[in-house]
């Protein structure tokens, strides 16, 4: 099962909003493939490579447009974490997830 953190969908709509300001398709589009890519760890959840920033087996990484949609595997539980553009330099505390 696949769930979000309250970070994480604010995330989500703080990115489908910023794009919305140019182009509410694309907005839409974008949200509904990081939708449609996080539902897809539920079936291969060890797809996603590990977030090179976190030295922990348990959070990895799938890539959605230019978005790094972080999660953690918890026994059969998927969290996802957070969003972050690819472009962005994070430090490991800004992505590392809450017990």
């Amino acid at each position: 099962m696949v769930s979000w953190s309250q970070r994480a969908r604010a995330d989500l709509k703080a990115l489908h909003d910023h794009i919305a300001k140019e182009s509410p398709q694309n907005a839409k589009t974008v949200a509904r493939e990081i939708l449609r890519r996080a539902d897809e760890i539920d079936i291969t959840p060890f797809v996603g490579r590990k977030v090179p920033e976190i030295d922990d087996d348990s959070v990895r990484e799938i890539p959605a447009y230019s978005w790094r949609i972080i999660y953690q595997l918890r026994d059969r539980n998927i969290f996802i974490i957070t969003l972050i553009h690819k472009r962005r330099h994070v430090e490991p505390e800004q992505i590392t997830p809450q017990p």
